[in-house]
């Protein structure tokens, strides 16, 4: 594009250090939402809590697992104001003493609430991170890292989940929380030594100390090698500030319609039923009665979805958005029509199942790696690109809580449903949920791949446009938006 300003770019170093600082925060969440998986099984052959394995303490049980889209969710409202009020850095070292408190009260506890209540902590502090991270990476990293060390998040997340899957299958529930309770104290020592982002130094009208942050960011010498990406941060921050959308403003045609599409890419992500997954794997294999060790299959689900995510970040930038989101609505429904019969077989008592037990954790291998290879990333992904500037930050917050709101539905009555009408018919409906997605990213969603910011507002009629000269300080913006596949 004509008119583009190269920036400075010289060590490298100091982002890698800060982002991969800030990453441990991924992992820790990646340990928050996978610990229910081995450590509701280990609950339940505790003679303390074994009745919340019963069928009427189903709903009890499923707040292990709701607690924490509950608490991300307000940490969402949160987080929000706090990395604009006091920084993205300082937000970030302050959800980590309550981390860990959070993890202590799980490890330490005496009855059931606080188990609970530490799982309502840590969700809230997990999901600060999910939003205070990503900006924090988004900002601090030049072009040419921004894409890679913005889908490493995803990456570290999932490797957390990998972590507390392995630990999960030779620790006892109350052991494995305290080990995780050691992620946000590291988190919290490698962090302090990072800069804080330029871009909310300049927010905040603090111009020498947002130079001081870029020069260590770019690995500069002197003020003027930055000097133009400052110029070009500030102008940008101008331009929001003139341009701020209120809640009115998304009733326009030209901000409603990305808005309803954003929300309708979190609806079919969460209903494919992906947190069901990842929070009672081990469960979902006890239950199946598999051949398989219920343990060793869910390692093997948390191997696989590290595999897939990493194959996720060479392929999403390479393959158009619409047809990874119907290639991944279409295994994912087939893997889930394939696990709700193995259910519905031995429901039947159908010998048959018994021949196949090899079924759950085939189709659940194939679930992740279409999950991970489309609707984990692209739905976050398209947030940042279809959203018109001025209305990026409102609607995306929106998107959030609509998101972690959904998650928390799925993770607190999925065991209650799954007793009310056979697991073999709640598989079939997330399939379903699939079907209706695969029908509107076909009929409805735009391409966008390939595509300027400015092409892709036009597709929506939005006045929007962003200015030639400060291209790179926009290109990539949907980095900051990012938020983990939950």
């Amino acid at each position: 594009m004509g008119g583009e300003v190269e920036f400075y770019s010289g060590s490298k170093t100091v982002q890698f250090l800060a982002a991969t600082s800030a990453n441990i925060g991924a992992f820790g969440l990646g340990t928050v939402v996978s610990w229910t998986a081995p450590a509701l099984p280990s609950l339940q052959n505790d003679t303390n809590y074994a009745y919340l394995g019963e069928d009427e303490n189903k709903t009890q049980a499923s707040l292990l697992g709701s607690m924490v889209p509950i608490g991300a969710l307000f940490a969402c409202l949160v987080t929000g104001f706090l990395i604009g009020k006091i920084g993205r850095k300082l937000t970030m070292l302050l959800m980590a003493p309550p981390f860990i408190i959070g993890w202590l009260l799980i490890a330490f506890a005496q009855n059931f609430p606080m188990i609970v209540i530490g799982r309502a902590v840590t969700g809230f502090c997990g999901g600060a991170f999910s939003l205070a991270a990503p900006v924090y990476i988004g900002e601090i990293a030049d072009a040419s890292l921004r894409g890679t060390l913005g889908s490493a998040f995803q990456l570290m997340l999932v490797i957390g989940i990998l972590f507390v899957y392995l630990l999960g299958a030779f620790l006892e529930w109350h052991t494995l929380a305290l080990v995780c309770a050691f992620v946000p104290a590291v988190f919290a020592v490698c962090m302090f030594f990072m800069p804080e982002s330029p871009k909310y130094y300049i927010i905040k009208g603090k111009y020498s100390e947002a130079g001081v942050s870029l020069m260590k960011f770019r690995g500069a010498h002197s003020g003027s090698t930055i000097a133009p990406e400052l110029a070009a941060i500030k102008a940008s921050v101008e331009e929001s500030n003139r341009n701020q959308a209120s809640f009115k403003d998304l009733l326009h045609p030209s901000i409603l319609k990305p808005v309803s599409m954003s929300l309708f890419l979190m609806f079919f992500q969460q209903l494919s039923g992906i947190n069901a997954v990842i929070f009672y794997s081990t469960s979902i294999f006890k239950d199946a009665g598999s051949s398989l060790d219920g343990n060793l299959s869910t390692i093997i689900i948390g191997v696989v979805q590290v595999v897939a995510t990493i194959v996720s970040t060479l392929l999403v930038d390479r393959a158009g958005r619409k047809i990874l989101l119907v290639i991944s609505d279409v295994l994912m429904g087939l893997s889930l029509v394939m696990l709700g019969v193995y259910f519905n077989l031995q429901d039947a008592e159908n010998p048959v199942y018994k021949d196949i037990g090899w079924l759950p954790l085939m189709s659940m291998v194939i679930f992740i790696i279409a999950f991970s290879l489309g609707y984990g990333p692209i739905p976050w992904m398209m947030v940042g690109e279809i959203l018109p500037p001025r209305a990026l930050g409102l609607a995306s917050s929106i998107a959030t809580v609509f998101n972690w709101f959904l998650a928390f539905l799925v993770t607190q009555f999925f065991e209650v449903v799954k007793t009310g009408i056979g697991a073999d018919w709640c598989f079939w409906i997330f399939a379903i949920v699939c079907g209706v997605g695969t029908v509107y990213v076909l009929l409805i969603l735009p391409e966008t791949k390939g595509k300027s910011l400015d092409e892709i507002q036009a597709l929506f009629g939005s006045p929007d446009t962003l200015p030639t000269k400060n291209y790179d300080t926009y290109k990539g913006r949907e980095n900051e938006t990012y938020q983990p596949d939950l």
